[in-house]
């Protein structure tokens, strides 16, 4: 019983709607598609990405290719020309992945005519770092606005941007492992018992024990929502008007 009720809290905490919605096709009528299993997987990826972090995410990588580039630019090379031999260069230095999937998007997108602003905006797929270089590179390709400047100031706003994303990770730790510990001591009442031998049942059978225990896991699931809340607002990105 006791095993349940915890499940329980814990999907609910893990599956709790997030604040910005989420635009949805594909229902019969229009309504957004049926859910599947392949969804449940993204949100819990989510948030063990979020909430518990075992690794250095790598990033910095759309900042080394912009600044590459504009050596390039530089230079006197077109943009698809800089943009490749930046790919080359990095892609050697670092040994990644990204360089070398980049590289054959720009020669792909060179052979047929297209500019690498567009090229960059179509290869984001989700990364804002990469999509807003290719947004600064498109001003180049549409407007004929310098190349060189416009990568190396993109390259300095995407690094101030690493640093910000950075420190604000460094604040949430503290609050994030205090909720995590404050959520896991009570949690561990039954491993207690079991330890100490006394048997589960007896120490969560009575009534007044399931009542406390209901209400105890109600209440961390309050506070969990609520330090979500006051957390998310903390870090939010302030907007100036």
């Amino acid at each position: 019983m006791m095993a349940l009720l915890v499940l329980l809290l814990v999907m609910a905490i893990f599956l709790w709607p997030r604040g910005r919605p989420v635009p949805r096709t594909g229902w019969p009528g229009g309504a957004g598609p049926a859910p599947d299993a392949g969804a449940l997987s993204v949100r819990v990826r989510a948030l063990l990405s979020r909430e518990v972090q075992f690794r250095r995410e790598r990033r910095g990588w759309v900042a080394d290719f912009a600044e590459l580039s504009a050596v390039g630019l530089d230079a006197g090379l077109p943009a698809a020309e800089a943009a490749r031999l930046a790919c080359e260069v990095g892609g050697s230095a670092a040994r990644s992945a990204e360089f070398a999937d980049l590289a054959a998007r720009i020669a792909d997108a060179q052979a047929h005519g297209h500019g690498v602003g567009g090229c960059l905006r179509d290869a984001a797929e989700g990364d804002r770092d990469l999509a807003f270089l290719g947004a600064a590179w498109q001003l180049t390709d549409e407007f004929g606005v310098a190349a060189a400047p416009a990568a190396r100031v993109s390259a300095a706003v995407l690094r101030e941007r690493t640093a910000s994303d950075d420190r604000r990770t460094v604040l949430a730790a503290g609050p994030r492992a205090s909720m995590w510990l404050l959520t896991l001591l009570p949690l561990s009442g039954p491993l207690v018992a079991v330890v100490l031998g006394f048997p589960v049942l007896e120490v969560y059978g009575s009534t007044p024990a399931l009542a406390a225990a209901t209400v105890g896991l109600g209440l961390t699931g309050l506070g969990w929502f609520w330090s979500r809340t006051v957390l998310r607002r903390a870090l939010r990105p302030a907007e100036i008007s």
